[in-house]
């Protein structure tokens, strides 16, 4: 089936969503705008840069509390929502990322503990749900709340959050077959969790999941590696895992690999983002307690090391962490605070601050145009993303009101070095 075909069955679909006769079960009303934005907080983009996906979690439950939340789809060209390509997901959805190569995107929510697993078009103009072949009319068929999906399945734990995405290969009936690993964070509780999809597949899917540290934030994985490293809210570490995979690519358990203690003076500092540079040997990790940038040093030299190496005063209420090599070779941290609406420049190699980017009320997540397809020389399009959940559109600083349709905005800021309008924003996306 091509691409073309599968986004007018989508757009067929998204009628069956709204209620339209001949099409069997429907959602319930009322149901989330799919042209806007309702409390958006996760970030990804397409590889190709174009489109943009944003997670909205439908935070007050003013519509359908199963299915009130959506990811927009939005075209980076024109900056406009695309409706038709934008699927309903479950309400209090989280992070959203795609694999390695762009064709599924996996989505956390907390409405009943559970990921979504979407089709990326080709060039990445649409998500949806594809069951045997064919989109679907709506994501449910997608959900996974238990491994294996049966009554005696494993439930996915409370909460899950943060997430990120790897990849094994394995062979398997003399097939080379690529499993998806999606790795979870849960707010409440201890655990962390693994999934394994073969080829981005539900049918076949295995996970384990184990008790690693209280209020897991966000996860990410280091760099050429399959160790994964968990901030966690109620606690004064990062720790990280492994899951353990067997021939058939099924996760069997999580190996604890160690932990990085950032603080020996306060047991809760409330760690939000992470984010490693490109090399996997620095770690920066944005805490509220106190609030600061903690920079870690990784060394394999003599089995794997970690240090802190730098603490970084912050504004308050730090949320992501994002780090870019600009156009002109210097590499920044860029940190979002969540009650000041700014995002903080941070220069690791100076060890401070350098600019403070004023985005507008509430910023949360953040990414960065990709490359090599944009960012690779002064002059070239080079834009990041951030999401600003309770902003009232494009009014700066002003929150939703309980009658508004839509909710919160994206904030484009402009990260070209050679441009008059660096580290400003260039338009607000709602």
């Amino acid at each position: 089936m091509n691409d073309r075909m599968k986004v007018r069955l989508l757009m067929a679909a998204a009628g069956c969503a709204l209620g339209m006769s001949g099409c069997g079960e429907r959602y319930e009303e009322p149901l989330p705008p799919r042209d806007a934005l309702y409390y958006p907080i996760g970030l990804e983009l397409h590889p190709s840069g174009r489109f943009l996906y944003v997670t909205n979690s439908n935070f007050d439950l003013k519509f359908n509390e199963e299915m009130g939340g959506t990811v927009s789809v939005i075209d980076t060209t024109t900056n406009t929502i695309l409706a038709d390509a934008s699927p309903y997901v479950p309400s209090f959805a989280g992070h959203i990322e795609l694999n390695e190569d762009g064709t599924r995107a996996y989505v956390t929510s907390r409405q009943q503990s559970e990921v979504t697993v979407l089709d990326v078009a080709s060039e990445g103009q649409a998500l949806f749900c594809e069951v045997d072949g064919q989109p679907q009319r709506d994501t449910r068929s997608c959900v996974v709340r238990r491994v294996p999906d049966v009554r005696e399945g494993a439930e996915i734990p409370l909460d899950p959050f943060g997430l990120s995405v790897g990849r094994v290969t394995r062979e398997v009936g003399g097939e080379s077959v690529e499993f998806d690993l999606v790795h979870l964070s849960h707010l409440q509780g201890s655990e962390v969790t693994s999934l394994s999809f073969p080829h981005g597949e539900i049918e076949g899917a295995s996970m384990s999941s184990a008790a690693l540290l209280n209020g897991g934030n966000q996860t990410r994985i280091r760099p050429g590696t399959q160790d994964v490293y968990v901030a966690g809210r109620f606690t004064n570490v990062v720790a990280m895992f492994q899951p353990f995979v067997n021939e058939e690519g099924k996760v069997e358990a999580i190996v604890r690999r160690g932990s990085v203690e950032l603080s020996r003076a306060v047991t809760q500092v409330d760690a939000r983002g992470l984010a490693f540079n490109a090399a996997g040997d620095r770690l920066y990790v944005a805490a509220r307690n106190p609030g600061a940038l903690f920079v870690v040093g990784v060394d394999e030299t003599d089995g794997l090391r970690h240090e802190v190496i730098d603490t970084i005063p912050l504004e308050p209420k730090a949320s992501g962490v994002v780090v870019h090599q600009g156009a002109d070779g210097v590499e920044r941290v860029y940190v979002s605070s969540y009650r000041n609406g700014i995002i903080q420049v941070v220069e690791p190699q100076l060890g401070a601050v350098v600019d403070i980017i004023d985005v507008g009320r509430s910023p949360y997540d953040m990414v960065i145009d990709p490359s090599p397809a944009y960012c690779n020389a002064p002059g070239d399009r080079c834009q990041a993303y951030v999401s600003l959940f309770d902003q009232r559109g494009d009014q700066k600083g002003e929150r939703c009101d309980d009658d508004d349709k839509s909710c919160g905005a994206i904030a484009v800021i402009d990260l070209d070095p050679a441009s008059e309008t660096f580290h400003q924003v260039i338009d607000h996306i709602q």
